[in-house]
């Protein structure tokens, strides 16, 4: 790596002209570069495994090559599409860059550029899923061999590069985030598109980058504001946990008081089965799941094991929110604090715990803490699992961000400085796998899937 340099130095500009909005604002080579070995040292210093794929002398050499390809002036977005790779290699699904929608140069905030569907592979064909927009002029279901005369399977794997997560993951995300992420992957982009289709070739209209938001945000739990829901169907319990994020203590402290208060409800109810539906839920504060394992299940369990790398950077970060570490401040920069996993042991005396049948429900928006949650069920074997393989996550993985901005073009990112290992270790298939596989669309609701599950 080269000798890391900031650039301290201020640009003066007038906000009056169109060429001189943030959004075009242009940073110099040795800027951008700067903003490049800036990050090749945070990474390579604070992330918690940053050399799972590639060997530090292979990042390096990512790196080198970006900088190398920095031979002019770059607005932002331009800067963007050029370090968004670097984070693919991390096998890390937490991990990424973002940039500022206020930040995004005309074409990309405005114009109608990104391709208006994604993917789904059967065999080694691949096959139009989700049709953003039904005026483009296709429809699902249809065979893509070529796009602007480039064959599709080569277009998908330059998409993997411009998502992260480990490998398979990638290439999940590559089809599911297809016309999102090929219009960043592309030197020029387009209003028209060229695709050729088993049945001949068509011309399509591209749409904005907004339809595409409004798209990525189904399914996070942002339809959720209740956080939790309790509904009773005959002598079985449902409750919806679609999000366990709380930004404070006093949000934690509600939360446990709502879960608590439902677990009441659940016991005068005098239901025999309970489902806990986590199946859309992306995670937030993992101490969550304690407390709904706490009203239904009274043994000690295994918890997750943690590899904590020691940084300055996050250091630094933690010291700024008031938190004070004696044991990590004292160890040396680089060493890895490694923590067994912990044994969990609910209190004896609950009068609400829940005694019946309990069935978790997972599914692809089982991500993050949620995940943690399931999977502790699972290893210690605490309640049988229903619904899908989550593809979006895995049981290991790396977690506690580390977020921080970039010195010249203030692009946000983030990776993670803990790796998390599940109860029952480093495994090879790692795989949240249900007890009971259930396929998406099988049950028309709810009840119709309870009833199913009850027999």
């Amino acid at each position: 790596m080269k000798k890391l340099i900031l650039s301290l130095v201020t640009c003066t500009f007038l906000m009056a002209t169109h060429a001189q909005t943030p959004a075009n604002k242009k940073y110099s080579p040795q800027q951008l570069k700067e903003d490049v070995e800036f990050l090749e040292k945070q990474i390579f210093d604070a992330h918690a495994n940053p050399f799972t794929e590639l060997n530090k002398q292979q990042y390096q050499q990512v790196f080198d090559g970006i900088e190398s390809k920095i031979t002019d002036s770059l607005n932002t977005t331009q800067f963007y599409k050029q370090v968004k790779p670097i984070f693919s290699y991390l096998s890390d699904e937490h991990s990424g860059i973002t940039i500022d929608p206020a930040l995004l140069n005309d074409t990309y905030a405005n114009q109608p550029v990104f391709l208006p569907f994604n993917l789904i592979k059967n065999g080694n064909d691949y096959y139009l899923n989700d049709v953003l927009n039904a005026s483009t002029g296709i429809a699902k279901g249809g065979k893509i061999l070529q796009i602007n005369n480039v064959p599709i399977a080569q277009l998908i794997e330059r998409c993997v590069y411009y998502t992260t997560g480990f490998p398979d993951q990638r290439q999940e995300n590559a089809l599911k985030q297809f016309g999102y992420l090929f219009t960043w992957s592309d030197a020029q982009p387009q209003q028209h598109y060229k695709i050729l289709t088993d049945k001949g070739e068509v011309i399509i209209d591209g749409v904005n980058i907004k339809e595409w938001f409004k798209y990525l945000n189904i399914g996070t739990g942002n339809d959720c504001p209740q956080q939790i829901s309790y509904t009773r169907y005959g002598d079985a319990g449902y409750i919806n946990s679609c999000t366990f994020v709380t930004h404070n203590d006093n949000e934690f402290n509600a939360l446990s008081a709502k879960i608590d208060s439902i677990f009441k409800l659940v016991k005068s109810d005098g239901v025999k089965y309970l489902f806990i539906d986590v199946s859309r839920n992306g995670g937030g504060n993992s101490s969550v799941g304690d407390v709904l394992i706490r009203n239904f299940y009274s043994k000690p369990y295994r918890d997750y094991q943690c590899n904590w790398r020691r940084s300055d950077e996050y250091l630094s970060l933690i010291t700024k929110w008031g938190i004070k570490d004696s044991v990590y401040t004292s160890k040396v920069p680089g060493s890895i604090l490694h923590f067994d996993a912990d044994t969990i042991r609910p209190p004896l005396n609950n009068p609400n715990r829940f005694n019946g049948k309990i069935y978790i429900i997972v599914g692809d928006g089982t991500f993050s803490s949620a995940m943690m949650f399931a999977t502790i069920i699972k290893d210690n074997h605490i309640a049988a699992l229903i619904g899908q393989t989550p593809q979006s996550g895995r049981p290991n993985h790396f977690g506690e961000l580390y977020n921080a901005e970039l010195p010249n073009t203030k692009l946000k990112y983030r990776f993670g400085v803990k790796e998390w290992i599940r109860p029952a270790g480093k495994i090879s298939d790692n795989y949240l796998r249900p007890d009971v596989e259930i396929a998406p669309g099988k049950y028309s609701g709810v009840e119709q899937m309870i009833e199913a599950v009850k027999k």
